[in-house]
């Protein structure tokens, strides 16, 4: 009697599983900060077409991401100007003044993007990341106070163009 016991226990136990969460969708375009101002750039910039050696998921980092600000508060602008087939990035890194007394900066930075993250050292050796999430980029910055997040939408970029095949065939 004393295994049946166990054994029906054991069978509730097994029918009570947690059911599974539904998938939440976040719209993202409520975390976006519209006309975010962080600072003109005197330096005319170039975002660099890719050579036909750089994976697309690399080369859709490039552009201008806008309209975001860090934790919501905090403007911030991204201007991703060239990739290499290696993952390696050029970027500015552009900031508007904040209520804690920082100035607006722009930075030149180096950058890697790695498993579809794009990551970088940021004021006081920072980690930055970011990734795409459709058409943003969601970004999180990591310190010892915690972390604040961001999200950002493309502004400008360059179009994208099929590569011809190498050895085009003649149509008869």
């Amino acid at each position: 009697m004393h295994r049946l016991g166990l054994a029906a226990i054991a069978l509730v136990l097994v029918g009570c599983t947690p059911e599974k969460r539904a998938e939440v969708e976040v719209d993202l375009r409520k975390r976006l900060s519209p006309g975010c101002y962080t600072v003109d750039l005197f330096d005319p910039y170039t975002i660099q077409y890719p050579d036909a050696s750089v994976p697309q998921e690399y080369s859709d980092f490039l552009g201008v991401w806008q309209n975001g600000a860090w934790g919501g508060t905090w403007c911030h602008d991204l201007y991703v100007t060239k990739v290499g087939a290696d993952g390696s990035v050029e970027l500015l890194d552009a900031h508007g003044p904040d209520g804690a007394g920082y100035e607006a900066t722009v930075f030149k930075r180096q950058g890697q993007i790695q498993d579809g993250v794009l990551t970088f050292r940021s004021v006081n050796g920072l980690t930055v990341s970011y990734r795409r999430v459709g058409e943003f980029l969601v970004g999180e910055r990591r310190s010892t106070i915690g972390k604040v997040e961001i999200t950002m939408s493309r502004t400008d970029g360059i179009a994208l163009v099929p590569v011809p095949p190498d050895n085009p065939r003649r149509q008869s």
